[in-house]
């Protein structure tokens, strides 16, 4: 038997125990057999197999088999994959209905099937399919901007962060059909004080990862957030998760004497970066250490200063220098200075003067062609008068 598999909790995770939800209006009419109606339907979600998808918990599937009206006679339901009998009941004489709840035996995922309705002589079939839903919860994660721009998975630990920053829920969704949020919320702990909360709606595919920025400021201006809540799943059924992460914000000053160039030397000057997290910092060219890298900034002042020298053969287009520190196993930027080297102009070549020339020489020419044949024509008139 398949079991329900949870998700593990960060440092403010909250965990939610799968719920099942009320069930929702039908979503298939009853088929006419033997005179009355007949359908069979999940008494969770109530949709029907009979010419449809219905979808079932892996654990403990149940559909319900229900005539309109009592027969005289039993009628024998049996659900089929290909010549398999999967699970069968019976509908025995003046009752309305019976139960199949032996659908574990069908795999993970949509399964077609036939149903089989048997009543004396008479013989009816169905076709439909049968899709058992993975009762996985999703996984939640937070993910920080660092200062140059990338995202970078705090869950569960305090980051380090300078400057603007953004954060992002990221949820995957781990069960084999879609999910809806239900009551998953972006919860902020703001500085100096203050809780902002954060809903996150809508719906999230089979294996997809979502990702929802909820919060962007300061460093300074945030002191933790949690991304959790409850999952409605396609079966009916629910599940839920939760995890967290905190903000260390980084103080003092780092900056760049110049806009870096290609053949240029930069200096980089960084002072007072406490909280001294770390005893010393890389810094990088378009994620590459430069020489130097890494740089010690020991006490009193918790800085530094470092000469970069910029390659000549930097290709054309974007780059950048970054500062980066280390921390509880998590690399963050905590200062960035983004260039970009320019393609070089395209001076005007000797064969363009020389066929411009060529063009205004032959434009030249047909003039005092023209003329002529002008002037030859009015001679020519002269002389015949």
């Amino acid at each position: 038997m398949r079991s329900h598999r949870g998700v593990g909790a960060g440092i403010v995770a909250l965990a939610l125990a799968a719920s099942v939800l009320a069930a929702s209006p039908a979503q298939a009419a009853p088929q006419s057999l033997f005179g009355t109606t007949v359908d069979v339907f999940s008494p969770i979600t109530s949709e029907s197999l009979l010419g449809s998808t219905v979808y079932v918990p892996e654990i403990t599937p149940l559909l319900v088999v229900e005539i309109g009206d009592a027969q005289a006679t039993d009628i024998d339901v049996t659900v089929l994959d290909g010549a398999t009998t999967i699970d069968s009941c019976v509908i025995v004489a003046g009752g309305t209905m019976c139960g199949l709840s032996s659908l574990g035996g069908l795999p993970d995922g949509a399964t077609p099937v036939t149903v089989q309705f048997v009543m004396g002589a008479a013989t009816e079939t169905v076709s439909g399919t049968v899709f058992v839903v993975t009762n996985d919860a999703p996984t939640f994660r937070l993910e920080w901007r660092d200062a140059a721009g990338l995202w970078v998975d705090g869950t569960g630990i305090g980051i380090a962060l300078r400057g603007a920053t953004a954060l992002r829920c990221v949820i995957t969704n781990n069960s084999n059909a879609a999910i809806t949020f239900d009551t998953v919320t972006a919860m902020i702990e703001l500085n100096p004080s203050g809780t902002e909360a954060v809903p996150i709606t809508g719906t999230l595919a089979a294996g997809v990862v979502g990702r929802f920025t909820v919060w962007s400021g300061l460093a300074p201006a945030i002191y933790s957030a949690s991304c959790s809540g409850g999952v409605d799943l396609r079966d009916g059924t629910g599940a839920g998760g939760g995890n967290g992460g905190g903000v260390i914000a980084m103080g003092g000053t780092i900056t760049i004497d110049r806009t870096p160039a290609p053949g240029q030397t930069v200096t980089i000057t960084a002072d007072g970066v406490t909280p001294p997290l770390v005893t010393e910092y890389s810094v990088l060219l378009d994620g590459v250490p430069v020489s130097g890298s890494p740089v010690s900034a020991p006490p009193p002042d918790f800085g530094f200063m470092l000469d970069i020298a910029v390659p000549t053969s930097l290709a054309v287009g974007d780059h950048v220098i970054s500062v980066v520190v280390t921390y509880q196993g998590r690399d963050t930027a905590i200062a960035a200075f983004p260039f970009q080297v320019a393609a070089p102009e395209l001076a005007a070549t000797g064969a363009e003067l020389d066929a411009s020339s060529a063009a205004w020489s032959g434009l030249v020419s047909l003039l005092v062609v023209a003329a002529g044949a002008g002037l030859l024509a009015a001679s020519r008139r002269r002389l015949s008068g």
